[in-house]
């Protein structure tokens, strides 16, 4: 491996990129101690743990990860290229992304209703032996003319998003929205919180309990079994974007809504076939009759911005695969009465 001068604008894909910053962390002969000592000199939050994490995969880290850590390596100078050379990167692999086929049984079932006993699902027909959901976040490419004006828009604040049918428009603010539309005679009735308990609709940030210096935000399956991106527990100071939102739907039910300046809003979704079952991944197609984009939000009592989230028509609640660690996934399994299915959701101003 060469030791040269790293060159972030020469990166050709995410995973040159981290090579290169590999390279610049070689290049300093710092540890991974030293650099969280220097970035919280310089008034970053640089984690031993995240530095580590970051050059062992090959997906492009946070902006403001990737600040911290070239600071940190002595290449303040240099911040701005580096940044330049992420953004150039991440919109050319969401544009360049190819669509993923839309996969129903031959029955015309779908596996997005979990069993009201709380089982995870079966998929509906041994001919398909996997469905791949349509919409996904980061899997569903923007005409490149709808990418040009995007990138604008994101810079002055606005996000424009795809309808599923292609349809360009612009969302209504999700702090506004409170759908009265029914989700289906046939759903299981849920426990509704008292407006005295549940959580305010809008711009909101989700900690887990046990550890509330950690937010629920978007990363990987540390597994390497599913590709795309989940929800994870990340520190607090680099947990956005996306920004998260919750929106109310009906009978106490909420959308989980992240909102990316790349990738638009997406709902947060039940994962109900292999190999991501039981994760939470962002689907930009959000709608009030899929059951496992919906939640509620039991309080716990233990504190009055603390509660169990529970998927709608299912026992089960959303917890934390390894709770004490950083990157750890979301999941939902069994509910139990431990801390470590208990959050602590907030309301944050709206920007």
């Amino acid at each position: 491996m060469t030791m040269g001068e790293p060159r972030p604008d020469d990166a050709a894909d995410p995973a040159e990129f981290v090579e290169m910053l590999r390279r610049l962390k070689d290049r300093s002969r710092l540890t991974y101690r030293q650099l969280e000592q220097r970035a919280a000199a310089a008034g970053d939050v640089l984690a031993r743990s995240t530095a580590a994490d970051i050059l062992r995969r090959s997906t492009l880290p946070r902006p403001e990860v990737v600040a911290a850590f070239v600071r940190a390596c002595g290449a303040e100078d240099q911040v701005e290229a580096w940044l330049r050379a992420r953004h150039r990167l991440a919109a050319g692999a969401y544009a360049q992304t190819s669509p993923t086929p839309d996969h129903q049984p031959a029955d015309g079932a779908t596996s997005d209703h979990p069993p009201a006993d709380g089982t995870a699902p079966s998929v509906a027909s041994a001919a398909t032996p996997s469905i791949v959901r349509r919409g996904r976040w980061f899997t569903r490419p923007a005409p490149l003319a709808l990418l040009a004006v995007g990138a604008l828009l994101a810079a002055l604040g606005v996000i424009w998003v795809q309808r599923p049918d292609d349809e360009p428009r612009t969302p209504t603010p999700l702090a506004e929205r409170t759908s009265s539309a029914s989700v289906g005679p046939s759903a299981t009735p849920d426990v509704s919180a008292s407006p005295s308990t549940a959580p305010s609709a809008g711009r909101s940030q989700i900690r887990p309990a046990r550890n509330p210096q950690l937010c629920l935000t978007d990363g990987r399956d540390r597994t390497g079994q599913y590709a795309t991106e989940i929800a994870v527990q990340r520190p607090c100071a680099g947990a956005t974007p996306p920004d998260t939102y919750l929106e109310p739907v009906t009978d106490g039910l909420y959308f989980i809504k992240w909102n990316h300046p790349v990738h638009g809003p997406g709902c947060l979704t039940m994962i109900d076939v292999d190999p991501g079952r039981k994760l939470l991944e962002p689907w930009e197609d959000c709608r009030e009759d899929r059951w496992t984009q919906l939640f509620r939000f039991e309080p716990t009592g233990s504190a009055p911005n603390a509660y169990r989230i529970r998927p709608a028509r299912t026992d089960l609640c959303v917890g934390l695969r390894d709770d004490g660690e950083t990157s750890a996934e979301a999941l939902v399994e069994p509910c139990t009465t431990s801390a470590d299915q208990v959050f602590l959701v907030d309301a944050l101003p709206p920007e």
